[in-house]
């Protein structure tokens, strides 16, 4: 994506320098907490496919995301195996495993679990005895017997299971589920969403919530290219014929800080890709919209000066009668004296001006070389001027190409124009950012030479033995 730097008034005075000062005592306690912890000295390589490892002292150890590795009370190192996630499906890490003696889930002991009964199924689901059983989670109801993990995705690890009155997603028991009509959601492409989607032949499901109002039998998902692997930020989209979805809501019909409502079934979908555009973009005749996701709002993004259809030529690259038109996404970056970091995203739509796109002629596919980038895609003409359509969707639509041949980045009129405010990003003046770093620096310094110094006594300490 593209920087673009907006103005931000900074914290003045008094009260921002005490803020800062007082950030930066906080964070650098707790910087000095997490080093200051012990840790093992872990070889993760030992236990393949999973979060398990062991110290030399035969202490065995899960890894929590975000909390570090975790010791596993009393795990016997010399017989603990990690139970082997679908060997022949995609890496899953089940976070199960046993011993001689005990099973364990998620770094935690099952003692009510033989670890010889276990029958491991996927995606953490594994039946034990006469019980079923999802990480650490009883399965209430279940059928041991009768237990499957529902094949949604082939990429991906299924979140879904069922035995013949119960469906279940990652463990928890979905109500009312019509076991005999169970299927999946079509897709026009491969995509992550497809494993938290399920149907039967009254409801469809998104990770285990009901997407109320949906049609099953017109229900597919929509591919939004680009997508990260960000769950937070993720937008999973759906359509079933006549009202759009983002997860198990719908997308409103009445446009945000307005009264008015759109009719029933007019909005259309104009563009759903990340490298082009933080929004989806949706139209409506002449009315462009976009969709804020973290709110879940339809708002007003410009008119256009016709009512014929918008159609899609490349990626993020549109006509209609009297325009062309491309999509552009930017980062809004702060970068300056007194703060720095993400503090929103961009979505823009632009008319090309001066090109009629019935003149628009497509040359053919070209590699064009620009600085630290190669784009690859569609090269076009019109007129005198040329330009590139990248297929890989870089940051916009649609470049210029110079007489040498090198993309170049078209003029923005920013009419049309949508943002988003990062949640997450907070006030932190680059000065006292800098602190931190350095106190962070010299914490992860003083963290080495202590593991310097037990290494060189433990190292003496065996010589004299």
């Amino acid at each position: 994506m593209d920087d673009t730097n907006k103005p931000e008034p900074a914290i003045g005075g008094k009260a921002g320098f005490i803020i800062a000062v007082l950030v930066s005592i906080a964070s650098a306690l707790a910087i000095w907490w997490m080093l200051s912890k012990d840790s093992p000295e872990v070889d993760p390589t030992n236990y393949p496919r999973s979060r398990y490892a062991h110290d030399d002292a035969g202490g065995v150890w899960f890894l929590r995301p975000g909390d570090g590795y975790q010791r596993v009370e009393g795990a016997d190192a010399s017989s603990f195996e990690p139970l082997p996630a679908n060997a022949n499906g995609p890496v899953e890490y089940s976070g199960l495993a046993r011993d001689r003696d005990h099973f364990y889930a998620m770094g935690q002991r099952m003692p009510s679990v033989a670890p010889d009964s276990v029958r491991y199924l996927e995606s953490r689901y594994y039946v034990a005895g006469d019980q079923a059983y999802y990480g650490t989670a009883l399965l209430q109801g279940a059928d041991p017997g009768r237990l499957r993990v529902f094949q949604n995705a082939v990429r991906y690890p299924n979140e879904y299971a069922h035995d013949d009155r119960h469906l279940y997603f990652q463990g928890h028991w979905i109500q009312g589920a019509d076991i005999a009509s169970l299927a999946k959601v079509p897709r026009e492409t491969p995509t992550p969403a497809e494993r938290v989607y399920l149907k039967d032949r009254h409801r469809v499901y998104y990770r285990g919530r009901v997407v109320a109002g949906a049609r099953p039998d017109q229900f597919t998902l929509i591919t939004v290219e680009g997508q990260s692997r960000n769950l937070i930020y993720d937008a999973h989209y759906g359509y079933d014929g006549q009202r759009y979805f983002l997860g198990s809501e719908a997308v409103p019909e009445r446009v945000a800080g307005t009264d008015r409502v759109l009719p029933p079934g007019s909005l259309k979908l104009l563009l759903a890709d990340k490298l082009l555009g933080w929004h989806a973009l949706f139209y409506q005749g002449r009315e462009l919209f976009y969709h804020q996701p973290l709110a879940n709002e339809l708002k007003p993004l410009c008119q256009r000066d016709s009512g014929a259809p918008l159609e899609r030529i490349g990626r993020g690259l549109y006509r209609d009668d009297r325009h062309l038109y491309y999509a552009w996404t930017a980062l809004d970056h702060r970068k300056g004296r007194y703060a720095s970091g993400l503090r929103g995203w961009y979505t823009g739509l632009e008319v090309v001006p001066g090109v009629h796109p019935d003149d628009l002629r497509l040359i053919g596919e070209r590699r064009l070389r620009m600085q630290g980038k190669t784009l690859t895609g569609n090269l076009y003409q019109a007129g005198d001027r040329r330009f590139l359509n990248p297929s890989e969707g870089y940051v916009a639509g649609l470049w210029g190409v110079t007489e040498k041949g090198q993309p170049r980045r078209l003029d923005r009129a920013r009419e049309c124009l949508a943002y988003t405010r990062n949640p997450d990003w907070n006030y932190v003046p680059v000065w006292a950012r800098n602190i931190l770093i350095l106190l962070a620096i010299v914490l992860i310094v003083i963290r080495g030479i202590r593991w310097l110094l037990r290494r060189r006594t433990a190292g003496i300490k065996g010589e004299h033995q």
